[in-house]
């Protein structure tokens, strides 16, 4: 009777999570696909949470998709092989819409040489830093889970640094970080240092007569 109830129980849990086709999951695998950006994973498993902890696989490494559920995508990269779980954000944006947001077709170290020194040393060390532009955040923390951060055009977006503490990215208008609210991977240094405003020079006395 118990092993009976175990069997419907895994027969039940593979319902919830069932594979996409084989025609969607042949898209994937036939292409050349790289990290958008750092991944920080504990475990085998990555939640869509995000969290900053952990170890790190790199932005713009080669991956190989293995397969896809309906929330999920299974890949490896090298011998790091990680899921990627939609936990979160399926009210959100579709697997699809997900997957082809972590996993892109273009090496994002193609973008990554034409930024300044100070901004790829952040990125690779996974910080955020004032005066950095949406696309480098991006590159350096990931995508900000969908369920608190409904859409990167937003001016905040809601990171989590671990299963207890959010932080927020703040943009100005110009889409380039503005200030860092909570605990944040971050040296809290501007990485563009503001232009000095010049100064006039003093009036010149006229002699007297």
């Amino acid at each position: 009777m118990k092993r009976a109830w175990l069997l419907a129980t895994v027969l039940g849990l593979a319902a919830c999570h069932p594979p996409v086709s084989p025609e969607v999951l042949k898209q994937y695998q036939e292409r050349q696909l790289y990290t958008c950006c750092n991944i920080y994973y504990e475990g085998a498993e990555v939640a869509d949470a995000n969290y900053h902890a952990g170890s790190t696989l790199p932005f713009g490494s080669p991956v190989v998709v293995e397969k896809m559920t309906s929330d999920s995508v299974s890949f490896a990269s090298g011998v790091t092989k990680l899921t990627l779980a939609q936990r979160y954000g399926q009210a959100q944006e579709s697997i699809n819409q997900y997957v082809d947001k972590i996993l892109v077709p273009a090496d994002p170290h193609l973008r990554f040489t034409t930024f300044p020194k100070a901004v790829q040393s952040a990125i690779q060390d996974g910080r955020v830093e004032r005066g950095m532009s949406k696309e480098q955040v991006l590159m350096s923390l990931g995508y900000p889970p969908t369920h608190r951060t409904a859409s990167t055009d937003l001016g905040t977006w809601v990171y989590w640094y671990n299963r207890w503490k959010t932080y927020n990215v703040i943009f100005d208008d110009q889409g380039v970080v503005d200030s860092i609210v909570g605990d944040a991977p971050t040296n809290n240094a501007p990485i563009v240092a503001p232009t000095p405003v010049p100064t006039a020079a003093p009036a010149k006395r006229g002699k007297r007569k």
